[in-house]
């Protein structure tokens, strides 16, 4: 098993990648950590390490404000990206914090570059990983600053559900949720209060189930209504990476 199944996972979902290419993505990861939760993985204002990827487990990108004030930018999920702002030389402008247990491995910054100068299939992928991140940091600011309570909820966790699904972490419709509605607050800009009382509603009205850990997605067709979600901005680039 390679630290970078995940990432491989994520990538072949958008591109025609054969075993060679996975082998050769294998041999780009030089080193493994392990982080505790709540561990900060990444300073914001601290020179870049080096690149990574998230092997198992969660993180969060995220900003504070001077007075605490915490907004969560995305979840850093397996097979997410990291720190690749190594490449341009300028120090990190967020923080990265592991939620749960977390296992990162470092990537070859050389052999990385090697890939990208090339017109491999891999650097089509990244390209499109990039492109794919690119899209859900929009819907963020679209689900905080014009959706409801109830329906940055929703569409929030048919997201990680989507996104889970792509590595395999989820399936017929249920997904483990390893973080708390803290974080799941300051990913929404709502109060840790306020992203209870709709998850309970949420639950009440037949939409969704919670136990312990895990969420199932009872009838995404109507969650989807709610929240007017569209996979259109997590798949649309695998359409357009096949093209390539």
């Amino acid at each position: 098993m390679s630290p970078t199944d995940a990432l491989f996972s994520r990538l072949v979902s958008g591109a025609l990648l054969d075993d060679a290419a996975g082998a050769a993505l294998a041999g780009i990861a030089t080193s493994v950590e392990r982080h505790e939760a709540g561990e900060v993985v990444v300073e914001r204002g601290a020179p870049a390490r080096g690149a990574f990827v998230v092997v198992d487990g969660w993180a969060s990108r995220s900003i504070s404000l001077s007075d605490g004030r915490r907004q969560i930018v995305n979840f850093m999920l397996p097979g997410d990206l990291f720190d690749l702002q190594v490449f341009t030389g300028r120090p990190a402008d967020h923080t990265v914090t592991a939620l749960t247990p977390l296992t990162t491995a470092q990537l070859d910054k050389t052999e990385m570059l090697n890939l990208f100068r090339g017109a491999s299939p891999l650097a089509l992928a990244f390209w499109w990983a990039a492109v794919q991140e690119e899209a859900i940091l929009r819907e963020q600011i679209v689900r905080n600053g014009r959706r409801s309570a109830r329906e940055r909820v929703a569409h929030l966790l048919l997201e990680l559900y989507e996104r889970l699904r792509v590595t395999g972490r989820a399936s017929d419709d249920a997904f483990v949720l390893p973080i708390g509605q803290s974080s799941l607050a300051d990913a929404l800009g709502l109060s840790y209060v306020h992203v209870s009382r709709v998850l309970s509603q949420l639950e009440r009205s037949g939409l969704i189930e919670r136990q312990r850990m895990q969420v199932r997605l009872v009838d995404r067709p109507a969650l989807q209504a709610l929240c007017d979600f569209s996979t259109l901005y997590l798949d649309a680039w695998e359409r357009t990476a096949k093209l390539g």
